[in-house]
């Protein structure tokens, strides 16, 4: 199957140059974002219908008409050492009955790697009457190539029409395989399949690996229940990579996204028109690479939701460790509540690594003086532990061992995470100064429960 490499269809009107009714203003418009360039400095525009410019017709293309001079376009440079090959091609057209072929033609060049511009081998030359012709030109090899394109139109009823340049190879693309993705390289590592009402779904991958991957060689599916393919939705046809140790989200609007949730790491995403459909209670992820071959597969359940939750809308499931299984249901549990039940394009809140054996809390500082001054006004208290599955119970206690504040009540926690005491009461009064505990106790539905206690203080005066 033919790979385009680079076209030229010429859909943007009125880039290029023309001339107005004085007779002496010229009017340009030469956007350097088509990635092309266009030289007129031999031509000549006396009225405001001589011009050298893209025009809607037929869709789109570029025409001459009475420059009375040769114009020269330009294409941007083309990357092409990726591929062998190569071919071009291109229409060239005439209008009107105008046949002097040294001031109506069009002639098509390419230059290779900065060497000296050649003649396309088909009709690179066209003048006079020629009516319609296709220039091609086959089989070049190099780093860089780029189209030349040298026309005049010197009749004020005759236009030269460029339109359709098309660079391709039927030579598959040599791709260095460090930039290709093997199993073991990308993993899902979280989902949300119910969102919010006028939320979206997304997909959340990340890349374990030390390589830069290209995204167009990788592709979601998902599976209808005979295991037949449903969906298959190709991440990019561009040349994008995935950065290593990084995450991307994939949804299909990352406004959406963002309406509900926050992010360190806007450009973490990337939206996909035709994101494969994700029901609300069950159904399956597949990441592919090419030929098919499967680089990780989810099949999730609301079931694997944490068991308190209440009420699923809106929560992204979280893989819990990259060393665990995909399919493991115990891998994979409910965002937690303090980073408002989603992670998107970054470190999962529910994460753990076979290393991550800590269970402890911190508090910062351990003196705080909550009155608004803007120096240390609350106390954070962090947490870690080994185990994801954990619920959450926080309480305050004055120095006389009396409950002040229930800060937090059956809450997931996660791997980690922390919570803000303003030093208020449970009424929303101020403490007094003194010294208080911070009393954590969390447990998972197995019966597992650990304690914690560590002291602080207020030490400020309260206005």
């Amino acid at each position: 199957m033919s790979k385009v490499i680079w076209e030229e269809n010429f859909n943007q009107p009125d880039l290029g140059v023309w001339g107005d009714a004085d007779g002496e203003s010229i009017h340009s418009n030469l956007d350097p974002n088509v990635g092309w360039s266009l030289n007129y400095s031999d031509c000549q525009f006396t009225a405001e219908n001589d011009y050298v410019k893209t025009v809607t017709t037929s869709g789109g293309r570029f025409e001459a008409l009475d420059c009375d001079g040769e114009a020269i376009w330009t294409s941007a440079w083309i990357m092409t050492s990726k591929y062998s090959d190569i071919h071009c091609e291109l229409i060239a057209k005439e209008t009107g009955s105008g046949k002097n072929p040294a001031s109506k033609y069009l002639k098509a060049y390419y230059q290779i790697d900065q060497q000296e511009e050649q003649l396309f081998e088909t009709n690179g030359v066209n003048e006079g009457n020629w009516g319609e012709a296709l220039a091609s030109q086959s089989k070049l090899e190099g780093d860089s190539l780029r189209i030349i394109i040298r026309l005049n139109s010197s009749y004020a009823s005759d236009k030269v029409i460029l339109d359709a340049i098309r660079i391709w190879t039927d030579q598959p693309e040599q791709i260095d395989p460090n930039q290709l993705a093997i199993a073991g390289d990308l993993f899902i590592n979280e989902v949300l399949f119910n969102p919010y009402p006028d939320g979206v779904d997304f997909i959340e991958l990340y890349n374990q690996s030390d390589k830069m991957i290209r995204l167009d060689h990788l592709f979601l599916a998902n599976k209808n229940d005979d295991g037949s393919y449903k969906t298959i939705v190709q991440l990019t046809t561009q040349e994008d990579y995935f950065p290593p140790k990084s995450f991307l989200v994939l949804s299909e609007s990352q406004e959406q996204v963002l309406a509900f949730y926050s992010t360190p790491c806007p450009d973490c995403f990337l939206n996909l028109p035709d994101l494969p459909a994700m029901n609300n209670d069950e159904g399956n992820v597949v990441l592919m690479a090419d030929s098919l071959k499967t680089l990780d597969e989810l099949y999730y359940s609301e079931k694997m939701h944490h068991p308190l939750l209440v009420d699923e809308e809106g929560v992204s499931l979280e893989r819990i460790s990259l060393e665990q299984a995909s399919n493991d249901p115990s891998n994979w549990t409910s965002a937690s509540p303090a980073v408002h039940f989603a992670t998107p394009g970054y470190a999962n809140s529910m994460s753990r690594t076979e290393s991550h054996q800590t269970n402890s809390i911190t508090l910062e500082p351990k003196s705080f003086s909550p009155n608004d001054d803007g120096y240390n006004d609350y106390l954070t208290i962090s947490y870690e532990f080994e185990n994801p599955h954990y619920v959450a119970n926080l309480k305050i206690f004055d120095s006389h061992g009396r409950p002040i504040n229930d800060l937090i009540q059956n809450e997931p926690a996660g791997s980690q995470g922390e919570w803000i005491w303003n030093g208020e009461l449970q009424n929303g009064s101020k403490s007094p100064l003194g010294i208080y505990i911070v009393w954590l106790e969390v447990h998972d539905q197995n019966g597992n429960i650990r304690q914690f206690k560590e002291a602080c203080s207020i030490t400020d005066r309260l206005e």
